[in-house]
Formats: C-alpha cells, sequence, structure tokens
C-alpha cells in the first residue's frame, strides 16, 4: 500500500456521501424550468411572438437532448432521452403551450427520480434572511418590490424579471427561482450567485417566490393548513420547492394558497415534520400509492428512503423502551420493501404496507408516551457508542498489541494517525453534509457498505500476514531478513506504516456517520436531565472502549509469540467476516443490492443477517480463510 493508493482511497471514499446526480443536471433542470416558464409567452396557437426568444427555446431544448442522451445509461435513462427528444420536435413545431409545458415538467421529475438529484434545501429557509440578501443582491434591477423596475433597470436588455406577474409566477417552481440564481441566465444580466451558500440561496428563492403572493390567499393557506388540509400534497419541503401554483392548483380546492402560504412560511413545513416515524409513514404511504399507479421503481425508492430517513434514526430510543417491537417493526418494513421490489401480487404488497404501518403507528406511540427519561437516555447512549465503536476498538487494540509485543512502538504514530485522519475526515464530511451538500439516508449506507467492504479486504490481507508469522522461526528469520537488508530496501518499513495507518482509517470512518446521526436523533427526543443522561452514557461508553483497548493490549504482551500470532490473525478474520456481513447489509438496506430472506435468527454484532447474499459472502470468506491458512501451515512445515 503506497502513499498514492491511500489518498486515492481516501479521495474516493469522500464523494460518496455526495448526490450521484450528473453534474450538468441541475443545469438540465434549470433549462426545462426555463422552457416552462417562457414557452407559452413567445408560441401561441402555433404562432411565434418572439422570434430572438423562440430560438432560445428551441436551443435550450436541443442543449437538453445532448445533455440527458451523455448521462449515465439507468433504468429509464431510455425513457428520458426519447422525452428530450420530442421535447425538441414540440418546439421545432411550435406546439401548443401546454403540451411542451407538460412534457418539460415531466421529464425534470424523471431525472430527479432517476439521477436522486437534491431539490429541497436540508432546513426550512429563514424569510427575514431572503428579504436581506434580495435587498443588497437584487433590489437595483428587480426593484423592491419586485416589480423589475429597479434603478438599474433602465437600459437591460432583456428586462429584469417582473416577481410579480402572477401568469409567469404561476409557472414557476421555488426550485426553479433557486436554480436560476444559482446558475445565472446567460446572455442576460442574471448572473450566478455562486459566492452565496446554499442555504443563502435557497432563503432568497423563496423570497422571491413570495413576490406573486396575494395577502389575502396567503391568510387562506394558512387556516386550509392548519385546518390539515393540503398535507398529503405537501408532506416536506421537497414538494413545496418543485410544485408550481399552477399545479397545486389543479391537485386540490385550496392547494394553491397552502403553497403560497408555505412559500411565505416555509418553518410551517418543519413543524409538522414530526418526528422520524412520522416521516416514515407519510413516505410509505406515498410508496404505495406509487405501488397502485404501477410505477414500481419510485414505490421501491420511497420504501427504503421511510426506513433510512425516518425509522433508522428513532432506533436508539425505541431499543432502549421497547426492543421486541424495535425487531418486529424493522421486520415489517424490510418484508414490505422485499415484496415491493419483487412485484408480489398486490394483495400481498398491500398485506405488507398494512402491517409496516401498524408496527410504526406502535412504535410512535411508545416514542411519544413521555420524553425520553434519564435512564433510557442514558442506555440508549452507551448502546450507541459501544455498538458502534466496539468493532473499531477491537482492530485498534490488535494492532496497536502488536506494534507493541513485536517491539515496534515506535510505529504507534502511523496508527494514531489513521484513527485520528478518520475522525477528522469524518467531522468535515459530516459538516459539509448538513451546509453544503446533502447526504441522503441512502448515500449514508452506500459509505459504510462501501467502506465495510474494503475493511473486510484489509483485514483479511493483514491476518493471512500475521498468521503467516505465527511460527517463532518464520517470524526470527523475517525480522533477519529485513534488518539485513534495511540498507538497501526500505520499502517494507513505509509500506507496513501505511498499512497500519489504512486499517486504523477503515475501521474508524465507517462508524462517523451513524454515530453522529444517531446521538442527534437520541438527542431530539430527550429533554433536561434526559439530554444530561445521554451524555453521561457517551462518557461511560469512552471510558468503556478505553479500558477495553487498555486489556487487550496489556493481556496481549503477556502471550507467546506464536500464540499472539495466531490470536491477532483469528481476531482480524472473524473482524473481516463481521465487516462483509455488514457492508452487505448496508447496500441493501440503500437498495442497492438484492437481498433474499432466509429463515435464520439475525445477529447484527457478528454481522449476520438473515439473507443470502450476506450469509453467503460471509460462508465464501469462511472458506477462503480456512484454505488459506491450511497452505500457510503447509508453507510452514516445507521451510
Amino acid at each position: 500500500m503506497c502513499l498514492r493508493e491511500l489518498f486515492l482511497l481516501v479521495f474516493l471514499l469522500v464523494p460518496l456521501g455526495a448526490p450521484a446526480a450528473p453534474p450538468d443536471s441541475q443545469a438540465v433542470l434549470n433549462m426545462l424550468d426555463y422552457v416552462s416558464v417562457e414557452y407559452p409567452e413567445f408560441v401561441r396557437d402555433g404562432q411565434v411572438l418572439d422570434q430572438e426568444e423562440y430560438a432560445e427555446q428551441v436551443e435550450f431544448s436541443s442543449r437538453v437532448r445532448d445533455l440527458v442522451g451523455a448521462m449515465p445509461a439507468g433504468a429509464r435513462h431510455t425513457d428520458l432521452v426519447n422525452q428530450a427528444e420530442e421535447l425538441v420536435g414540440l418546439i421545432a413545431d411550435k406546439a401548443q403551450a401546454q403540451h411542451v409545458v407538460a412534457l418539460a415538467r415531466k421529464l425534470q421529475a424523471g431525472l430527479v427520480t432517476e439521477y436522486q438529484i437534491v431539490v429541497a434545501p436540508r432546513r426550512a429557509p429563514d424569510p427575514a434572511e431572503g428579504a436581506q440578501l434580495y435587498a443588497s443582491n437584487c433590489g437595483s434591477c428587480h426593484g423592491a418590490q419586485g416589480r423589475g423596475n429597479g434603478p438599474a433597470a433602465a437600459g437591460l436588455d432583456p428586462a429584469p424579471t417582473d416577481f410579480t406577474d402572477v401568469a409567469r409566477a404561476s409557472a414557476r417552481s421555488v426550485f426553479g427561482l433557486y436554480n436560476t440564481i444559482s446558475l445565472g441566465v446567460t446572455g442576460t444580466s442574471m448572473p450566478a450567485f455562486a459566492q452565496m451558500t446554499d442555504a443563502q440561496r435557497w432563503a432568497l428563492a423563496f423570497h422571491v417566490a413570495s413576490f406573486s403572493n396575494d395577502p389575502a390567499q396567503v391568510r387562506d393557506g394558512e387556516a386550509a393548513w392548519r385546518a390539515g388540509e393540503g398535507r398529503k400534497a405537501f408532506p416536506g419541503l421537497a414538494q413545496a420547492v418543485t410544485v408550481t401554483p399552477l399545479e397545486a392548483r389543479s391537485s386540490g380546492p385550496r392547494n394553491d394558497a397552502v403553497l403560497a402560504y408555505l412559500r411565505a412560511h416555509p418553518q410551517a413545513l418543519t413543524a409538522h415534520a414530526g418526528s422520524p416515524l412520522d416521516f416514515s409513514l407519510s413516505a410509505l404511504a406515498h410508496s404505495i400509492q406509487a405501488v397502485r399507479a404501477g410505477r414500481h421503481d419510485d414505490a421501491y425508492r420511497l420504501a427504503v428512503t421511510a426506513y433510512l430517513e425516518g425509522f433508522e434514526l428513532a432506533e436508539p430510543g425505541l431499543a432502549s423502551r421497547d426492543p421486541d417491537l424495535l425487531a418486529r417493526t424493522e421486520q415489517a418494513m424490510m418484508t414490505y420493501r422485499n415484496a415491493v421490489h419483487a412485484g408480489a401480487p398486490a394483495g400481498e404488497i398491500e398485506a405488507a404496507y398494512v402491517r409496516a404501518v401498524d408496527a410504526l403507528q406502535l412504535a410512535r406511540t411508545a416514542l411519544a408516551a413521555s420524553a425520553l427519561s434519564p435512564a433510557a437516555g442514558f442506555a440508549g447512549s452507551i448502546v450507541i457508542i459501544l455498538r458502534e465503536g466496539l468493532e473499531a476498538i477491537l482492530v485498534l487494540a490488535a494492532m496497536a498489541a502488536f506494534l507493541v509485543k513485536t517491539g515496534r512502538r515506535e510505529e504507534m504514530r502511523w496508527l494514531h494517525a489513521g484513527w485520528i485522519g478518520a475522525l477528522l475526515l469524518g467531522a468535515v464530511t459530516w459538516a459539509v453534509s448538513s451546509t453544503i451538500i446533502r447526504i441522503s439516508g441512502a448515500q449514508r449506507e452506500v459509505t459504510e457498505g462501501v467502506t465495510a467492504l474494503l475493511s473486510a479486504g484489509v483485514l483479511l490481507y493483514v491476518g493471512f500476514w500475521l498468521h503467516s508469522k505465527s511460527n517463532a522461526r518464520r517470524w526470527s528469520m523475517f525480522i533477519r531478513d529485513r534488518m539485513a537488508g534495511a540498507g538497501a530496501d526500505t520499502r517494507f518499513g513505509a509500506r507496513a506504516a501505511l498499512g497500519i495507518a489504512l486499517v486504523a482509517f477503515l475501521a474508524v470512518y465507517r462508524e462517523v456517520f451513524e454515530t453522529v446521526l444517531f446521538y442527534q436523533a437520541l438527542w431530539a427526543q430527550a429533554a433536561g436531565a434526559g439530554r444530561n443522561a445521554i451524555l453521561f452514557g457517551l462518557a461511560a461508553g469512552v471510558v468503556g472502549l478505553l479500558v477495553m483497548a487498555w486489556l487487550i493490549i496489556r493481556l496481549s504482551v503477556h502471550l507467546p509469540l506464536g500464540l499472539f500470532f495466531g490470536a491477532s490473525s483469528l481476531l482480524l478474520a472473524v473482524m473481516a467476516v463481521v465487516f462483509a456481513g455488514q457492508g452487505i447489509a448496508a447496500l441493501q438496506e440503500a437498495g442497492k443490492l438484492p437481498l433474499h430472506p432466509l429463515d435464520f435468527p439475525a445477529v447484527p454484532m457478528l454481522g449476520i443477517y438473515p439473507n443470502l447474499q450476506g450469509i453467503g459472502l460471509q460462508l465464501a470468506l469462511i472458506v477462503v480463510i480456512v484454505g488459506g491458512w491450511y497452505l500457510v501451515r503447509e508453507q510452514s512445515r516445507k521451510t
């Protein structure tokens, strides 16, 4: 393992948390939004009202077709390419505006689904911040009231947009405004505000969207929202930013008024978001609707989201209250996901959906009964840190004991560099995901799954190396050979040191995301003394891990050299099998690998999950380990 390979691995790991969308996806969505809004203004009844603007529509649609065609192949890529080609044809034929707009919006939605493009802010924007940003950056051109008549507007061609134009605003989404603010508009005086943070651009987009609101309509929307109307149409920020007022009007009697209210007061959506289990129930409801509409791919994606973005965050609190209910709910949600993924008969999917909803409602009742008690907070906290840190501390302690036992204490700095670097990179990655890039639950599981599988491979290699040195005579020969060749060849020292750092890095990095996420969810469920108990549980868990590491190192020093190497290689081999099972499970939870259940008990601490893929890989690794150890032993006898 050379330095270049180590840095390449770190470089590859970080983007796992980033959105999987192609680089030009935001530009494509922006052009489609532009077509949706502008085409009806310049083409009516087959007649071009403005030749220059119409030429832009032709140019943009052609560019969309080319960019969509260049996007990575996927399940729906061919359909998206055909839709883009159809859009080019409609605009070339000067088709009716409603057909062009409908197709552009359909293509936009298809791209968002296919490439998991993030189309919503991570949290509700601050209206006051949006107003301040508008006054300092936009008012000079668009005017204080958004009418396009600011002091700098004179002489601009084309003129700045009038945001109070209700007809045009009805066809524009907040997401479209956000894209325009982010990317600018080529050929106009509208610049890209790349210097703003993502949160600032969303706040500005919401403020601009509110210029076309009628105050009476906003009040009507507030009354409707408080009465429970519009909740299905707008379960979260994603719907509020992607739906246009025109689309909202056609989806429900007062949904356009509700949308106007939510644009002016986006915090209302955050207040409605409720607990993670509320999110799971909402996502499952949308999933079963997709099943009934024949959109099984969307239904499966929503079922995965319901688990990763909702239920998984509530697991620590539920585990401290009712572990049996936790297991039943997890099983019910998995059964529903598998039924959807396998295309089971409609009746079977509906029955699985009902069982999952019933279990989630019981779990929600258990969590809502009262705030998390101090005892439950302490128990949940210590379980999280011990569960997430135990595997890492076993690996780190084994490697530390190896360095101490073999008289290579000076290499401990590489071990420390590995785990400290993992913590720092994990903190940076989490901070970036909280402010710049949205990391979904699926992406988090992919990161954990891939890292776990890489860890399994590295541990397997290190375990074989240790086993090959378990014979004292072979170890003595190895040291003598290296000492004799030290002056001529120093590669082993550097490679071994980097290998130690890599093992430590992988063992720790894979746990960072989930640990922070679980503590955030647990913290949200507690209050007062319960939060203090969470901190005490965290401290107790850290102390427990440190004591465990000290004991492993201390006891290992007194073991005979051969027994130490044998025990260490066995431990690392076991951890490789555990990590392999956990890696497969994480990728399955993210919907990246198939899952065929088996009638077998689950033992998560050992990476044992009752499915054919995970257990199959673990059995294959056990065969490789046993066979490898046999070959090493035979070679030892011959030398």
